[in-house]
């Protein structure tokens, strides 16, 4: 009997999955649509307007003009990173493949304001009513993107209104992106109930029409590491994630690994007196599957939140970690005031191993020390913000060579770094680097700005030393 009954379960495993294969086949021949991110392969690094198309009776339902979307291309690579509606404008980085990825936004608690419920953030957001992109700057040597938005419950409630002014939370995100795929995201957040529940990242992976979390993500999902180069990989099971009990202390270092060529990693700023886990998995697991995911974001314009996905039919995302949850002591505020909280992280796309990030991270925390030996300029600052440097030029007769000597060393790495030199005027830049003519191009990147007071020169460099190093910039005549 019990061989009997052993025979017949295994004969309904096998079914059950041929029907399973069956689905998939059947899946795979409808041709489900893929999201969209623009032509395929490298191109000129740079930020473009767009409207990028999915559907035909998804993109028939919107209300917009040709310039709809924003997408980021770099010549590096066939990686983009992508502001798109169907993700509610939410900024993801994508694979030359087609893997998408975003480390969020900032979501409050409908718990928390007596007129919302459920989540609220700008996935709730499916008409984009409140969440706007624009380009700010874009030269051959970095781009800068604005996201704006309001966190939103899927009834477009807005949370925590001040009754004197009207207002509720408001969110301002910037991104500065170099030509390296490597950029910085600053947060801040406008509003009424700074000490209230407060989501700042969510690492999150977002699956294409037919194909499940393990088409896109590695089982070993997660590599983290801290500033003294010390990591560790986190493996996912049918039980879902691992318990993060041992990381490496103070792992402000993450990278998600994806099945593609190039990952996205994120870093946030070090708190050494801090204790505790600075990332924490998303728990539990979706149906057949050892990852979470659940399909009312993105694409999806009906009103859902938590919709647990029933199969890879829709569009699906999987959340796997958030970064300093619920812990602002693990993640500083860069800056506040009574009604304004911004934080930083630094962000992008790499193909080297998790510890191999450290350099970039000490770069960007602990940027080389910086002199100018020029008349006619002041020194204001190293920008994490930005990930620049920032020289002022207090002279406007004639235009003078900029001397800057980087004091790099161990500790203080020199790592592709980019400048931003205030008033320099409309000139062009010759640049000599520890004596020797460095020529414009892949390795040597410039553009203007123009303000509305100053005409300012963006330089970046692909440069990697731990060692002193003196650059010139010559106004080319």
């Amino acid at each position: 009997m019990q061989a009997w009954m052993s025979g017949f379960n295994a004969y309904y495993r096998i079914a059950a999955w041929s029907m399973l294969l069956v689905l998939a086949c059947v899946i795979q021949a409808e041709e489900l649509p893929r999201m969209p991110s623009g032509p395929d392969g490298p191109g000129r690094f740079g930020a473009y307007y767009t409207t990028l198309r999915y559907e035909e009776a998804w993109d028939a339902s919107w209300r917009i003009g040709p310039h709809a979307d924003v997408v980021v291309r770099f010549d590096t690579g066939s990686h983009k990173f992508v502001f798109w509606r169907g993700t509610s404008y939410i900024p993801c980085w994508v694979t030359g493949t087609g893997i998408w990825y975003t480390n969020a936004f900032v979501e409050r608690s409908g718990k928390d304001s007596p007129n919302t419920q459920g989540c609220c953030e700008p996935m709730s957001d499916k008409q984009c009513r409140y969440s706007h992109v624009r380009i700010i700057e874009n030269t051959d040597a970095r781009a800068v993107i604005h996201w704006r938005y309001a966190p939103v419950d899927v009834g477009y409630n807005h949370p925590f209104t001040d009754p004197n002014t009207g207002w509720s939370d408001w969110v301002d995100e910037y991104y500065y992106l170099y030509p390296d795929a490597v950029g910085v995201r600053s947060i801040t957040v406008h509003t009424s109930a700074p000490d209230k529940w407060m989501e700042w990242h969510e690492a999150i992976v977002l699956n294409q029409p037919g194909t499940m979390p393990e088409d896109n993500i590695e089982l070993a999902a997660v590599s983290l590491a801290n500033l003294k180069g010390e990591d560790q990989t986190f493996t996912w099971t049918p039980q879902g994630p691992p318990p993060f009990s041992t990381p490496p202390e103070n792992a402000t270092i993450l990278k998600i690994n994806i099945k593609a060529a190039q990952s996205p990693f994120a870093i946030i700023p070090s708190s050494p007196e801090a204790n505790g886990l600075v990332v924490t998995p998303f728990r539990g697991h979706g149906k057949g599957s050892c990852f979470n995911f659940w399909d009312h974001w993105p694409v999806s314009t009906d009103a859902s939140d938590g919709r647990l996905a029933e199969s890879a039919r829709r569009p699906s995302h999987s959340s796997l970690v958030h970064m300093a949850h619920q812990r602002d002591d693990l993640w500083n505020f860069h800056s506040k005031d009574r009604n304004r909280r911004t934080k930083i992280m630094l962000h992008g796309m790499t193909h080297l191993d998790v510890a191999a990030l450290v350099p970039l991270a000490k770069s960007w925390e602990n940027a080389a020390p910086l002199t100018v030996d020029s008349a006619g300029y002041n020194t204001e600052c190293y920008d994490p913000a930005e990930r620049a440097y920032h020289v002022t030029r207090t002279q406007n007769e004639t235009a003078m060579p900029l001397i800057l000597r980087l004091l790099a060393d161990e500790g203080h790495p020199l790592l592709n770094p980019a400048f931003v030199i205030q008033n320099w005027g409309g000139h062009g830049v010759v640049l000599q680097r520890d004596g020797h003519q460095v020529e414009r191009g892949s390795a040597f990147r410039f553009g203007h700005r123009h303000t509305q007071t100053s005409t300012d020169l963006i330089v970046w460099l692909d440069i990697e030393s731990t060692a002193a190093t003196t650059l010139i910039f010559r106004p080319e005549e």
